[in-house]
């Protein structure tokens, strides 16, 4: 495992195995990204950061869903043994539904509107936006894409948070996007069908200024725990 770096603040996901492979956690203040297909797992990767952050961490986060709805979600996370309803009583995880178009006007003409929800309100140190995919549908061009890009990310830094995005990737067939470039992370869940059966891992692909492990984890999910990593296996 790699060492932890005391030179960087760091956030850790609470996902035991998986920290010790990036020095600690994610970089405070830093945009990272968990890619993977359909089914792979990054929703429910993209909560238990929340969750880990919410009740081992103290720190509040927020769940903003560009597609599924709220009641959904937290019907869906149940078997994980996540009281989602009472976290968000307690304003400690926040689920905020917001369409693809309203949050491209939020970034460029509502920013006072939801920051003061998301910080003042909820005192979030943790966000997650799922998915970028529904996201980057709006714009026509990568030139305009890749500006609101840097819109969306400086609005994320000037909140001073650690922030989580889901991306829908063809990991095997992966191909370059706007988005790869500008986030400080990327995490990758692969979901590979070996001997017949779909196996799970993780791979700690990208960490700017940073060292992070090279293994590519074997990884599953399991009722009452979430993401589970096996550092001491081998996928293949």
């Amino acid at each position: 495992m790699i060492k932890k770096d005391d030179t960087m603040e760091r956030v850790p996901t609470g996902i035991k195995n998986l920290d010790d492979g990036m020095m600690g956690g994610l970089v405070r203040n830093s945009i990272n990204m968990i890619a993977g297909g359909p089914g792979s797992g990054k929703s429910i990767f993209a909560m238990q950061y929340l969750v880990n952050g919410a009740t081992k961490y103290n720190e509040p986060g927020v769940y903003i869903t560009l597609e599924e709805g709220k009641d959904n979600i937290m019907k869906n996370m149940n078997s994980f043994g996540w009281d989602l309803e009472k976290l968000d009583k307690e304003i400690k995880v926040s689920i905020i539904e917001i369409s693809p178009t309203d949050i491209q006007l939020e970034v460029h003409k509502q920013v006072e509107k939801l920051e003061s929800q998301i910080i003042n309100k909820l005192k979030a140190k943790r966000i997650v936006i799922d998915s970028m995919t529904s996201y980057s549908l709006l714009f026509k061009s990568e030139l305009v894409l890749r500006a609101s890009y840097l819109n969306l990310f400086k609005m994320l830094r000037n909140w001073k948070l650690c922030s989580l995005l889901t991306s829908e990737y063809d990991i095997e067939g992966h191909k370059v996007t706007p988005l790869d470039f500008e986030v400080d992370s990327i995490l990758w869940i692969y979901n590979s069908k070996i001997k017949g059966i779909r196996t799970r891992s993780l791979e700690i692909f990208k960490m700017r200024g940073t060292k992070h492990t090279t293994k590519t984890f074997p990884m599953q999910i399991k009722d009452n725990n979430g993401i589970i990593i096996y550092p001491a296996q081998n996928i293949f």
